[in-house]
């Protein structure tokens, strides 16, 4: 995309979805253990993620018809998404092992999870994403995956009978752990199609109006807090289970209108132009803020800090998306090797919508 092709409420939807992603990895595992700490973290987590894979699916599907070469349509995604896979799995691993050896450190990321990992485990987890150490990694694995699929087979991923089957994929999770990446594939694949379907038949601005809004926002409401209650209280099992996915999926898809809706409302007035700039940054920012920036922090702060933890998540909210911003903006991009290495070859004024 040129700049001026760009829509503008995209980069805004994406700059409020990282700023949900970012502080939703500030809720670290410590603070879990509170039931109200817990259920806001599953609340976003329902939708935030899903948010993204329809982002990349509504784009893949406007530009489809220009990807005349499937195989460098692959090959570009190799670069965008799976060099910097390998660059920062490979880091995340070699860190850990440096930090388990300084006391400090070690104390926290013990606290975290983490723990020695041998040279031949590493790399079985970093080709299959099975048991990762970085665990934020999976979403540019899983869209790679996404995006192969639908470049090879673009017609049969958004017809109607594979959105019911991914519909159904979906709510399999209810039953089946799939291994290692395709436990995430699973459930992204739904969101990625369901936009591509969307993109297809054509922008419908009923949807916008006042009336379907609110109703929306009540289904998300609903819908979101019965999930995010069984999770935080009791997850039940069989038949249950799977119809608590499905409004798992209602969920996600309601607060995905939500978002788009805020989106466009927002777009022209002031709060549009710093979620604008964050969110055409929001890939480096994802890259970049997790896991030892935002966790590491938040570990850091909550073990020798006196500050109270609400204090702390709004700290590291406002370190982990502006220190990858300011890196990425004036630094990384503007350096070849290291925006290939660390960003898949993206320049300055590079789109990363696509």
């Amino acid at each position: 995309m040129t700049g001026s092709e760009r829509d503008g409420s995209i980069d805004i939807a994406k700059g409020i979805g990282i700023i949900l992603v970012v502080f939703a990895h500030t809720i670290v595992p410590q603070l879990r253990n509170a039931a109200g700490a817990k259920f806001i973290w599953i609340f976003i987590y329902n939708f935030h993620m899903p948010l993204f894979f329809f982002i990349s699916g509504y784009l893949f599907e406007k530009g489809l018809e220009h990807y005349t070469s499937k195989s460098k349509f692959i090959l570009g995604k190799l670069k965008l998404l799976m060099l910097p896979y390998l660059v920062f799995s490979v880091f995340a691993y070699a860190f850990i092992a440096c930090a388990l050896k300084i006391s400090v450190l070690a104390s926290v990321l013990k606290s975290g999870g983490y723990s020695a990992v041998p040279l031949a485990d590493a790399a079985m987890s970093i080709l299959t994403y099975n048991g990762h150490a970085d665990q934020h990694l999976w979403f540019v694995y899983s869209l790679f995956i996404v995006f192969t699929l639908n470049i090879l087979m673009p017609k049969i991923m958004r017809s109607k009978p594979m959105l019911v089957l991914l519909l159904a994929l979906y709510v399999s999770k209810a039953f089946v752990h799939y291994y290692g990446i395709l436990d995430y594939t699973a459930s992204d694949l739904l969101f990625f199609s369901l936009a591509r379907a969307v993109y297809r038949h054509g922008p419908n601005k009923a949807c916008f109006t006042r009336a379907r809004l609110i109703a929306t926002a009540a289904v998300f409401a609903a819908t979101n807090c019965v999930y995010s209650f069984f999770y935080v209280t009791e997850m039940p099992s069989g038949v249950l289970k799977a119809l608590l996915y499905a409004v798992r999926a209602a969920s996600a898809v309601s607060g995905i209108i939500l978002v788009c809706a805020l989106s466009r409302f927002v777009e022209g007035k002031k709060a549009a132009a710093p979620l604008k700039e964050i969110g055409i940054y929001s890939y480096d920012i994802y890259l970049m803020h997790a896991p030892f920036l935002v966790s590491g922090s938040m570990g850091i702060l909550l073990a020798y800090s006196p500050l109270p933890a609400a204090l702390c998540c709004a700290v590291v909210l406002v370190v982990g998306i502006v220190l990858p911003y300011l890196l990425s903006r004036f630094v990384i991009r503007n350096i070849p090797p290291l925006s290939i290495l660390i960003l898949g070859g993206r320049s300055k004024s590079a789109s990363v919508s696509k």
